[in-house]
Formats: structure tokens, sequence, C-alpha cells
């Protein structure tokens, strides 16, 4: 009877840390995979020509003796949650606008904590409009959120969301989602489609 015992015991010993191993593997696989960074755009005019029935507007702001005009200013939302499976003390992040565009402003709006922090280099100002600046986040765990508030202009063209390009040194996947609003709007609409077809 001891002897059963016993060879259950061993059996059982050995089973559960080979079946511990493997689950340590599979999440040192996972882990050691790309992690993916996840990224929503929204941009608005700041007044809509077509709405207010304004043409040639152009808005003026003041900084001491000097203006500033910005015959299409926009404002947007950018939001960056790690969606990833590592934590980063540092986590380097670059923005970039083409087809004409600059930046005016970008302000943190939300984030997890004051523990947390996003530093900006090359900061854009009404002074220092830029089309380019980068972020430091501070530190960026799993599932932490930033969310930063954009003002920018852009002459040549309507502002897109295409217009944004996001880049970081670390080795992730960025990965850009729709926003809840956007993805609501899409949803509504093919709904209306599929009750129109009946």
């Amino acid at each position: 009877m001891d002897k059963i015992n016993l060879i259950q015991v061993v059996i059982g010993f050995l089973s559960g840390g080979a079946f511990g191993a493997l689950i340590k593997q599979y999440f040192d696989n996972r882990r050691a995979r790309i992690q993916s960074i996840e990224y929503s755009i929204k941009l608005m005019p700041y007044y809509n020509p077509r709405v207010t029935q304004l043409e040639n507007t152009q808005m003026v702001f003041k900084n001491g003796t000097n203006e500033y005009e910005f015959p299409d200013l926009y404002i947007g939302t950018i939001e960056i949650i790690n969606t990833g499976l590592n934590d980063y003390p540092i986590f380097p992040l670059g923005l970039t606008l083409v087809e004409g565009g600059k930046f005016i402003q970008c302000k943190l709006s939300t984030t997890n904590s004051r523990h947390h922090i996003a530093e900006l280099i090359n900061e854009p100002t009404i002074t220092n409009q830029t089309t380019s600046f980068d972020i430091k986040l501070k530190p960026f765990n799993r599932k932490n959120r930033y969310v930063f508030d954009v003002h920018l202009t852009n002459s040549n063209l309507p502002m897109l969301d295409s217009c944004f390009q996001l880049c970081t040194s670390k080795p992730v996947k960025l990965t850009k989602i729709s926003p809840p609003s956007e993805t609501i709007s899409i949803i509504t609409e093919m709904t209306t489609k599929a009750k129109a077809k009946k």
C-alpha cells in the first residue's frame, strides 16, 4: 500500500513539474513575441464654414504683441494604449505630420495617475509650429492609457487621420484602432443599410 502511494506521489510530482514547465514556456513564448501597442486618432475642423456659412474665416491667436493667423485649424485626440504583455519604464514615441501639416499644441489630457508623465521633446507651441515631435511615456506599463489633445493646421489639404505617422524605437507593432464614437457610427450606418435592404 505504501509503495502504491509513493508511486502516485512521484508521478504527481513529475507530471505537475512538467505541466508547470509547459505553462511557463507558453507564457515566455507569448512575451517574446512582438507586442502590440494600439492607438487611435480623431480629428475635426475647429469650425466648419459650411455650417457657419462664413467663408475665408481665420482664427487669430495672440502671443504678446505677435499675432498668428490660421485659416485651417483642427483639433484632435490621440490615444495610446499598451495592449501588450511588457512593461516599459520609458517608451519613446515619434509623431510626424505629412502633406504640409503642422502641430501648434499638444497637451496630455488623460493618464492613469499622477505617477505617469509624458515628456514632450521639441514641444509644439504657437511660436514653435513643427511637423514632428517626440514623446517619452514614463512609464508605459500593461493596460496603461495616455490621451493627448492636439491643435494643428494644414494649409494645403483637408486634414485626415492618414496625415499622421507614428513610430517608435521599441520592437513593437503599432496598431491603429477606430475611436469608440467612430466605431459606433460605423455600426449604426451598417444597421441602417441592413434595415433599408429589408
